[in-house]
């Protein structure tokens, strides 16, 4: 008998290649998402459909069940926080107050790509067991982190304010209301995302200061108006450029 020198301890085994969710480059050329030049996250809202199990096998069967959704306005709330900055002397706190102003670039783009990529079924016929975590939203998170984000840079941030009138409420001082989710603090900003986002209350001055991998920002303003007579709500758009 001929001897192959092959060692019994290596087999060769046929695996399905959406176990490495990182896409290598090769002198044949390589797949890759096509992705926009660029994109705005406001407060639109995405709606697919998927098995129960997470997977996107067949349209017309998953279509009968209730259908999921990505919010970027639910989303934009969980990801940013608005605090009173604790540097700025009493004087302007209880006048013009400041405000710091931090958002998790990272989080909020990985979930509107996860979104977009649910919508159009980029990963449709991608069952969970072909994924190394048995999970193929995890997986397809894996992969907007590995390949999508880095792609692109944040260009702008436009920064909304609608101040609203508590002369006679003093007990609403600092209650500034996120205007783009339902589940906002009070009833106040309930469907008020389309009238703050408008030129007529957009911030034309303010500092901010981006992470260099663009994972989250921090922006400082003032408020325009004197904080014992008004709060406001307010609202913000992410503006990203393909690199």
């Amino acid at each position: 008998m001929r001897r192959t020198y092959i060692s019994p301890e290596f087999d060769y085994s046929r695996v399905y290649g959406t176990l490495n969710m990182k896409e290598e480059s090769s002198v044949f050329g390589s797949k890759m998402l096509e992705i926009e030049d660029s994109i705005l996250i406001d407060n639109q809202s995405l709606v697919y459909f998927q098995a129960q199990n997470k997977e996107q096998l067949d349209l017309t069967i998953e279509s009968s069940l209730p259908p999921l959704s990505y919010s970027a306005g639910e989303d934009k709330l969980a990801n940013h926080t608005l605090v009173i900055d604790p540097s700025q002397g009493v004087t302007q706190k209880d006048t013009t107050t400041r405000y710091i102003l931090t958002i998790d670039l990272k989080t909020i783009l990985t979930n509107y790509v996860f979104g977009t990529l649910k919508r159009y079924r980029t990963f449709e016929g991608v069952k969970n067991e072909m994924t190394i975590f048995n999970d193929v939203d995890f997986a397809m998170k894996d992969y907007i982190v590995k390949n999508v984000l880095d792609r692109y840079k944040l260009s702008r941030v436009d920064l909304y304010l609608k101040y609203i009138d508590i002369t006679n409420q003093s007990v609403l001082r600092y209650d500034n209301v996120w205007a783009g989710s339902s589940s906002s603090k009070t009833n106040r900003s309930a469907a008020l995302p389309v009238d703050v986002a408008s030129p007529t209350y957009q911030v034309k001055s303010f500092q901010s200061q981006t992470e260099y991998d663009y994972s989250s920002t921090i922006i400082t303003f003032t408020q325009q108006q004197k904080s014992a007579q008004f709060c406001f709500d307010y609202f913000f758009n992410l503006f990203y450029e393909k690199i």
